[in-house]
Order: structure tokens, then C-alpha cells, then sequence
């Protein structure tokens, strides 16, 4: 009987044995699989997204036009701007830059590109010379609903996103609905629209009777194009475009750095 009992002891312990070596294979795979796995990445932070809109309709003549695309890349030369990105916490900005002109006239020259550094920012200068000249109508709402699109389909995450519109015109009759309703969306999406104002140069007369517009393009982009708790509305002049334009972008990063 005694050895049947420890005959019976001994299958038993194999048994079990055998069990706990089998359960340890099979951890021992399940381990080398989770290892080989790749780990979800992770969507880089930045501080601010920004969405540069640039003007290329008619109203905006095609010397215009490379005015504008010329004072960015030397914008994006500055020293300054860099000390500005760098005071925005964690020390990057994404920009991405597109043209516009009428309804179905939008074109994404920079698909996101991410600045930290001066040599970052001479990067995306260069790629300013992909931008296009339109030279169509002037609908600022379909502008603004492109920009919003641009910034819906980021990889990057951020405290803040603005899109820095910058027109030499108001949007055209008929299109007023549209720039309205974008404006409500971006209010809904919390994203921050900034008006930039390309001024035409001065008139001079010395007429008396001479009177400048009721209702100026400067005063126009900040009430009907600017708008979100960090707007703010900046304007130029020809010969004024790359002080003016880096002027915009710091005030642009310091708000959202504050």
C-alpha cells in the first residue's frame, strides 16, 4: 500500500511539474510578445499650432503677393523669433503655411513643420517657394474653414491653435455668411483666428475735402476676422512687411506663452 502511495506521489508531482513548466512557456512567449510589440507613439507636444494663411487673390496683385511670402522667410530669419519659441513652453511651435483666394481656391504649401531652433526656421523659409499665386476672389470664411481642417488633421498636440490670417481685402459680397459661420467654429473649437491687414501705401493729397475710410481694412479684420481670448489684429505697410510680420509672430507667441 505505502508504495502504491508514493508510486501515486510521484505522477502527481510530475503532473503538477509539468503543468507549472508548460504555464511558464507560455508566459515566457506571451513576454517575448509583448516585447517585439512596438509601443503606441506618442503625439509629440508643443506649445502652440500655428496655421499661416496667406493672401493670393486678385486683389492682391502677384508683387503683393511675394511681398507677403518674402517677409515671412525673413521673419523665420530673426534671431528674436527663436528667444520668442523658446519662452513658449516646452520651446517648440508647429507651423504649417497655406495660400487662399476664393471658395475652392486653397492650397497647403507646408504640411506641419516643427521649429525649435534658428536652423528649423531656415528649413521652413525655404519651403515658402512653394506657395502659389491664385489670383481669384476674396472668400476669408473658406479660408478660415481650410485652416481649420489643416489643424484638425495635425500630428501634434498643443496648448493652443491659431490660424494668423492675412488679407489686403474684405471678403467678398455674398461670402459674409461664410466668414461668420467659420468664425463661430473656431470660436466652438477653441481655436484663436488673428487678422493681419496688408495696407495699400498711403494716399497723399492736399485737399482738404481728402477723408480716409470710414471703416479702414485694419478696423474691418479686427472686428469681422479676428477672434478667440488670444486675438489680436496687425497690420503692415509695403516697406514695413518684415518688422511688421515678426512683430505679429512674437505678440502671437508671447500671448500664448502668458
Amino acid at each position: 500500500m505505502r508504495s502504491q502511495c508514493t508510486f501515486w506521489a510521484i505522477v502527481r508531482r510530475a503532473v503538477i511539474g509539468g503543468a507549472a513548466l508548460a504555464l511558464c512557456a507560455v508566459e515566457a512567449v506571451a513576454g517575448a510578445a509583448r516585447a517585439e510589440r512596438p509601443a503606441p507613439q506618442e503625439t509629440p507636444f508643443v506649445c502652440a499650432q500655428v496655421v499661416l494663411a496667406i493672401d493670393g487673390s486678385k486683389s492682391t496683385d502677384e508683387s503683393d503677393f511675394y511681398r507677403q511670402i518674402e517677409g515671412f522667410r525673413a521673419a523665420f530669419g530673426r534671431e528674436p523669433l527663436y528667444h520668442a519659441i523658446q519662452d513658449c513652453l516646452p520651446g517648440s511651435v508647429a507651423f504649417a503655411v497655406m495660400t487662399w483666394s476664393g471658395a475652392e481656391q486653397q492650397d497647403l504649401c507646408l504640411n506641419w513643420a516643427l521649429v525649435t531652433n534658428v536652423d528649423d526656421g531656415h528649413h521652413l523659409a525655404g519651403q515658402f517657394a512653394r506657395c502659389r499665386y491664385f489670383g481669384g476672389s476674396t472668400d476669408i470664411g473658406r479660408a478660415v474653414e481650410y485652416g481649420l481642417r489643416v489643424l484638425e488633421r495635425s500630428p501634434f498636440a498643443s496648448y493652443y491653435r491659431t490660424v494668423l490670417i492675412l488679407t489686403n481685402g474684405r471678403t467678398d459680397r455674398g461670402a459674409e455668411a461664410s466668414l461668420a459661420a467659420a468664425r463661430a467654429r473656431a470660436a466652438a473649437a477653441a481655436v484663436t483666428l488673428a487678422g493681419y491687414a496688408l495696407l495699400r501705401p498711403e494716399l497723399k493729397s492736399s485737399s482738404p475735402a481728402f477723408m480716409r475710410a470710414a471703416r479702414p481694412l485694419e478696423r474691418y479684420v479686427a472686428e469681422q476676422v479676428s477672434t478667440g481670448p488670444r486675438a489680436f489684429t496687425a497690420h503692415s505697410r509695403p516697406g514695413s512687411d518684415v518688422g511688421s510680420l515678426l512683430r505679429a509672430l512674437m505678440e502671437l507667441l508671447r500671448q500664448e506663452a502668458s
